[in-house]
């Protein structure tokens, strides 16, 4: 039998970009971007053989159901120096046709950001492929995003199809779907220098960009105390949350694992079942497994923010997206795992 599951916490796997980096704090994408357990009887065990070996008791029964040894939720620092390429994600049935790959819906929230940062979110109106397309070729693709002064605190839920960028200085905290689907669609001048060009993705995109309006009053909130929802989508389910007392976590109200990443403050976190006590700083993740009976959250020095991010349970009929698909691709693809980075 399995010893029980306790709060778990894991070692960062630091990714590199032309704007910046990341710093992913829990993810289970592969050889070389695998989190390892850095505290309890699992530690230097990887997020895979975790996952392998524990199944719905770590993440939830219909979660498992539904993901398999795929665990379902990436989880980042984003820490932006120069602008993010103007960029997008392809929906789940877009992602599973073309790449065998989960799609990428994703969530922000600012943690920092300097007087000069500014976020670019979806369209200001309606726009046409072919408007998009030339803009992005003339280099004046801004004037039809909508653009944020972004300050801490500050939330934007991205759904898959929802072109976006950054830059100007910002750390974000990002929970986002287990993708590293990205179509690059401009690149800010850097593509047109040899030194810096990447890969575009421009012309096979166009048919993944949603070219309405970005809904600005479902997508995008500031949080300044209490529980602020961020996004609550099929794929997770995700709040902000501020503590001056302590939070008891009841997982039968979740019936999956829950992720909390510390956006300010340290926190302590203890379960139910005797596992030594944990400290969460800014900056850290933590991940609930659905095993457990309740946790308890401790704000140290009587304040702390947090993100909370879990899946909601998965029904029977929501497996359509699996219907047809086979165990490994026909034919190789090339995949978010090598080609299509941010």
């Amino acid at each position: 039998m399995n010893k029980k599951l306790y709060p778990m916490q894991f070692e960062p796997i630091e990714q590199p970009r032309a704007w910046g980096g990341e710093s992913w704090l829990i993810s289970a994408m592969g050889e070389g971007r695998n989190s390892i357990a850095s505290n309890g009887f699992l530690a230097e065990n990887d997020l895979d053989d975790i996952l392998e070996t524990y199944m719905g008791d770590l993440v939830g029964d219909s979660i498992f159901e539904f993901y398999n040894l795929q665990f379902p939720l990436l989880v980042k620092i984003l820490n932006v120096k120069e602008n993010l390429s103007v960029q997008v994600h392809p929906d789940d049935a877009t992602a599973f046709e073309r790449f065998y790959e989960f799609g990428k819906s994703e969530c922000w929230y600012v943690m920092e950001a300097s007087p000069e940062a500014k976020v670019y979110m979806g369209f200001r109106r309606e726009t046409s492929a072919g408007e998009f397309y030339a803009k992005c070729k003339d280099g004046t693709v801004e004037e039809l995003l909508n653009v944020y002064h972004p300050k801490a605190g500050d939330t934007f839920f991205i759904p898959a199809g929802t072109v976006h960028a950054c830059g100007g200085g910002l750390v974000i905290a990002e929970v986002q779907e287990p993708s590293d689907l990205t179509f690059r669609l401009y690149d800010w001048g850097r593509e047109n220098n040899p030194a810096t060009a990447r890969q575009m993705h421009l012309e096979e995109a166009l048919d993944c960009i949603d070219y309405g309006p970005y809904d600005e009053k479902a997508c995008h909130r500031s949080h300044d105390g209490g529980s602020t929802p961020i996004a609550d989508c099929d794929r997770f389910t995700v709040r902000a949350l501020t503590l001056s007392s302590p939070l008891k976590v009841d997982m039968d109200d979740f019936k999956s694992c829950v992720v909390y990443i510390c956006t300010d403050g340290t926190a302590e976190v203890s379960a139910s079942e005797g596992a030594s006590a944990c400290s969460l700083k800014r900056g850290e993740a933590l991940l609930l497994p659905a095993n457990l009976d309740e946790a308890v959250i401790t704000p140290s020095n009587g304040r702390a923010t947090l993100i909370e991010a879990h899946i909601r349970e998965i029904s029977e009929k929501d497996n359509y997206i699996r219907e047809g698909v086979p165990a490994e691709p026909e034919e190789e693809t090339t995949t978010g795992n090598g080609r299509y980075k941010s």
